[in-house]
């Protein structure tokens, strides 16, 4: 087999390469997580381009390229790529998928180029013709075919205005009784909640998933997943029409959505020829009980192990504990497991505590405190029953708390971790004044992944802790990339020896509560988003979290 591309190196792919004895690469097209897609020229067939998709092979039956073949041989409709060619796995583990060369832009690609915003009657016409094909992969006589990742890098636009769907790497075909898939993939942000939470699609998720790409290009590139408000757009009929369509694709319900791409399509037709105000009745209806407050995500992290990430993680639960804010502190199952020992959790932990995987609908005893909900990692996690890091998202989903608080320990550059952050409200980076730490490679390395971050989402706060009286307490200070948001004063060795001896949170404690109260509160109650409640604060004038939310205990 004639060599695909030059991998020695830095990885460069060679223009010019012939594979197969007749696709010429002429240069590349896209690069994703597991593949690459290049422009290639037809030797037989002079002036025929064409796509190469290059795939390495690992393993994952419903991650394989020759499972997306087999799935794209078998279907035919004007809005998805013909395939004509498919080469297994070589020697070095790469697959190569050939097919119709589609030229346009994907729809995120179009939606940036516009400033993130697009006409809305362009994107029902789009919508129009994913229904059309969803109705057509649905209702495949040999079984419908679930897509599972619609979203707007996954939708090409031609040139002729057309869709199609590209990427059928997950795509797989929905057996009716099989209580779940193989494996739960889909992309945060877009996934339906049932796969997320229970590792299961059907029609519905894609309908789901269709919504939330919808939600994304009507909110100027806002995710659902994140901001957990219904869809309002400004505007007349057509307007309300399509936001309260979105919504109800959105429900976390499955039989609360619309049933059938046919039905979407037609409200979303209907969409298009309201002259007058028209309303979906059940839809304001189910809409009433959804997404009653926002949910908020923080994740803590140290600039280096140490620096007192699940320290402050449990001072933060704390202090919304006593503003009535229920919430949730969860460690990332990368770090090394603390809390647990944090928490005295031989004395405190339920008795049939099931750890990490504890679930609401499991049976097992979650542990609470007061309105924390405490999920730590085993002790001895690494030996007993490691936890693997994709479930992290779905053991997220099933917390129902207002805040949920993930420690991620120093692990800033795991991966996943840009994803948790990309969907977090706040991010906080915890570190002390020894200096030995500040000098380390990785700390500078942490350093500027935060700022990056700051100078796109102005999420990122650093939170001074362990702080004392010395000489050296305002260069300490002044090193921090931006000024500290909190200053959180040093705890007496002799209170947390107390406190553990007890076997109490020594964040808990009288006056180290008043302390981190003191230096936390007002923090807090100024970086929260509301949403919409409005009680007494517990500290006076400023703005608290006890505004905000509504108690769910």
């Amino acid at each position: 087999m004639d060599r695909f591309f030059d991998d020695t190196g830095s990885g460069v792919r060679l223009a010019g390469t012939v594979f197969g004895g007749r696709y010429r690469i002429v240069r590349p097209l896209g690069e994703g997580g597991m593949s690459a897609v290049y422009l290639a020229e037809d030797l037989k067939l002079p002036g025929k381009r064409w796509a190469v998709k290059r795939t390495r092979e690992y393993g994952i039956s419903e991650l394989s390229a020759s499972r997306e073949a087999a799935v794209l041989m078998k279907l035919s409709h004007p809005y998805l790529p013909h395939v004509v060619d498919f080469f297994p796995p070589d020697e070095e583990g790469y697959s190569h998928l050939v097919m119709e060369y589609i030229d346009g832009v994907t729809l995120q690609q179009l939606f940036e180029q516009n400033g993130g915003e697009l006409p809305l009657q362009a994107l029902i016409r789009y919508a129009v013709q994913l229904c059309e094909l969803l109705h057509y992969l649905h209702g495949l006589e040999s079984g419908p075919v679930i897509f599972r990742d619609i979203k707007p890098s996954n939708i090409m636009v031609d040139t002729q205005d057309h869709v199609r769907l590209i990427d059928f790497g997950i795509a797989r075909k929905h057996t009716p009784g099989r209580e779940t898939d193989t494996v739960a993939l889909g992309t945060i942000g877009y996934a339906a909640p049932e796969l997320l939470e229970q590792g299961y699609s059907d029609y519905r998720s894609d309908l789901y998933s269709l919504g939330a790409t919808l939600y994304y290009l009507l909110s100027e590139g806002r995710t659902f997943h994140a901001a957990r408000q219904p869809l309002e757009l400004s505007g007349q009929t057509r307007e309300r029409m399509v936001a309260e369509l979105v919504n109800k694709l959105l429900d976390d319900r499955p039989d609360k959505r619309p049933q059938s791409a046919a039905e979407v399509k037609a409200m979303l037709e209907m969409s298009l020829e309201s002259d007058k105000p028209r309303t979906y009745a059940d839809s304001v209806k189910d809409q009433a009980s959804l997404h009653e407050a926002r949910r908020i995500r923080i994740v803590v992290g140290g600039l280096y192990a140490g620096a007192g990430a699940t320290f402050t993680a449990v001072a933060i639960a704390s202090l919304l504990s006593d503003a009535g804010v229920t919430n949730a502190v969860v460690e990332h199952p990368a770090v090394r497991p603390d809390l647990y020992g944090l928490l005295d959790g031989e004395r405190n932990a339920p008795a049939n505590y099931d750890y990490w995987s504890a679930r609401p609908d499991s049976g097992r005893t979650i542990w609470r405190s007061g309105r924390t909900e405490w999920v730590a990692l085993h002790p001895d996690e690494d030996k007993l029953h490691p936890v693997p890091v994709h479930h992290l998202e779905q053991r997220l989903f099933r917390i129902h708390a207002a805040v949920t608080i993930l420690d991620i320990g120093d692990r800033w550059h795991e991966p996943g971790v840009s994803e948790l952050l990309d969907e977090s409200d706040i991010v906080v980076a915890v570190a002390d004044p020894l200096p030995s730490r500040w000098m380390l490679a990785s700390t500078r390395a942490n350093c500027e992944l935060l700022m990056k971050r700051h100078e796109m989402m102005n999420n990122v706060h650093f939170i001074a802790n362990k702080s004392i009286s010395f000489s050296g307490g305002k260069e300490w200070l002044a090193s921090y990339p931006i000024r500290p948001s909190a200053i959180i004063p040093g705890v007496p060795l002799e209170e947390i020896v107390r406190c553990s001896w007890k076997g109490e949170p020594v964040q808990q404690q009288g006056t180290v509560k008043a302390t981190l109260q003191k230096a936390l509160g007002p923090w807090l109650g100024q970086t929260v988003q509301p949403t919409g409640r409005r009680d007494n604060g517990r500290f006076g004038g400023g703005n608290w979290l006890g505004k905000f939310f509504s108690a769910r205990s």
